[in-house]
């Protein structure tokens, strides 16, 4: 596979009330003419809301609009989602968007939690969410009593399919604590609940990884394709690739993956959050950069499936 950045879209806005630096986590959309990318949003504790900005479908280096607004705000004092939300992946369904997201919850033996939840738009008005539970629809269970979240779902037929992050371990590195996780798969009959245990399809490389997070997955090609991040024990973010033909049996392939860190610049330390879209005959890439988003996110545009 070989992508060509195409360059850095987006940071913060200069005089948002709510979003006062990073653009973490694109979660890209198609909408008719332009791709709509939602991102977290740090507000001055460095804590995430979920806006969008718009770009052009057919130059996503054009931005044709930013949300004054935050399209999903914290949770009540609580719950799931009480410390912070960032986007994991969003679908059209009929005239609404199902935006899957992730929650935090801070705590203290650990750090925090992160379980699934899911908003959905108004009926053509992609600007108006509303939550579908207060509860996580992907929660807590013993794959995953600390993380269970960062899910992408895909509707076939009358089934859900979803793949996601889920762990219970923490290890320490430079004197913090850090989440270890793996990338489950599930399905449903229900867009707003999953089952409690899903099947390990790529367990992390405990020698160089601390986790699998945020797996995104297409079909192009006639397989199922997945773009995930690494978290590499060094905390060097990067992306890795795998390969299904049924979507719950897959090959790891990170070496096809394409794309890399720059050699200096904006995305020289990290290149993850992938988001995957087509638009017409070109598939776009939009990703988070250093700094857990601090640099904002960019995009890039495949130029073919084979390396």
């Amino acid at each position: 596979m070989k992508w060509e950045k195409m360059g850095r879209v987006f940071t913060a806005p200069e005089d948002s009330s709510w979003w006062k630096s990073h653009s973490m986590a694109p979660t890209a959309v198609l909408l008719g003419e332009k791709i709509r990318v939602f991102v977290g949003g740090w507000d001055e504790d460095g804590i995430s809301r979920i806006g969008y900005v718009d770009v052009s479908a057919e130059n996503p280096l054009e931005v044709l609009g930013v949300s004054k607004e935050c399209v999903l705000d914290l949770g009540t004092p609580g719950a799931f989602d009480d410390n912070g939300v960032f986007p994991g992946h969003a679908c059209r369904v009929g005239n609404r968007i199902y935006l899957y997201y992730t929650g935090f919850q801070r705590q203290t033996k650990i750090p925090f939690t992160n379980f699934g939840g899911l908003a959905i738009s108004d009926e053509n008005d992609f600007d108006t969410f509303r939550r579908a539970s207060v509860a996580p629809v992907l929660d807590r269970s013993d794959e995953g009593t600390c993380v269970r979240s960062g899910q992408t779902v895909i509707h076939e037929g009358d089934t859900w399919k979803t793949w996601y992050s889920a762990g219970t371990e923490w290890e320490e590195v430079g004197g913090k604590k850090r989440q270890t996780y793996d990338v489950y798969y599930t399905e449903s009959k229900s867009a707003f609940e999953f089952p409690k245990r899903g099947m390990l399809c790529i367990p992390r490389n405990r020698e160089v990884e601390h986790g699998l997070g945020r797996p995104h997955v297409i079909r192009a090609g006639g397989e199922y394709r997945m773009f995930y991040t690494r978290r590499i024990l060094d905390m060097r973010y990067s992306m890795g690739y795998a390969v299904s033909e049924d979507g719950a049996h897959w090959t790891r392939r990170d070496d096809d993956v394409g794309i890399t860190h720059s050699d200096t610049g904006w995305d020289s330390e990290m290149v993850y959050f992938p988001s995957v879209i087509a638009a017409g005959d070109t598939h776009y890439l939009f990703y988070t950069g250093n700094h857990f988003g601090g640099t904002g996110f960019g995009v890039a545009r495949l130029e073919s499936w084979d390396s």
